[in-house]
């Protein structure tokens, strides 16, 4: 889980990660899942029947939707609304008892999500509210040292 700041805390990079999440039943019929976490987006290719039956599902963390582990009998698995396919509700890992691995992912996913996603976009327009406000209080400094007037409010400016 490597990751590399740029610029300010609301802006993270996050670097290329893929992990292997075939369930054991899918291996009973050759077939194989990867998760594929890109800096800006997610991914979920599936294959079965030695590849013959390929599905792949891909979108950005923004729009990935409810990202949770899920325990159905005895496997542990997690399900990303957006990624999984209609038909399967949610993708169990290994031997299905790979709880901690299943928190990784998820913790991962949620994690990525939080910095594209909606939640994102509030956290930088109110990092630059506060650059534009420490701005303006530089040149309100800059003015007085100067002793410039301050420019008429937009209110009380007249056309000419």
């Amino acid at each position: 889980m490597s990751e590399t700041l740029t610029g300010s805390k609301d802006v993270q990079r996050f670097e290329h990660r893929e992990e292997n999440v075939t369930c054991c039943l899918e291996l009973l019929f050759c077939g194989s899942t990867k998760l594929i976490m890109g800096e800006e987006e997610v991914e979920l290719n599936s294959s079965s029947c030695g590849g013959i039956c390929k599905s792949k599902k891909r979108g950005p963390y923004g729009e990935m939707g409810t990202v949770d582990s899920v325990n159905t009998c005895c496997f542990v698995g997690f399900a990303a609304s957006s990624l999984m396919p209609a038909d399967q509700a949610s993708q169990c890992t290994g031997c299905g008892c790979e709880g901690d691995r299943v928190d990784d992912i998820v913790t991962e996913l949620k994690r990525r999500q939080a910095f594209r996603g909606d939640r994102a976009k509030v956290r930088m327009a109110e990092a630059t509210l506060e650059s534009l406000s420490q701005l303006n209080t530089k040149v309100d400094m800059i003015m007085n040292h100067l002793n410039l007037e301050k420019p008429p409010v937009a209110a009380e400016m007249t056309r000419a």
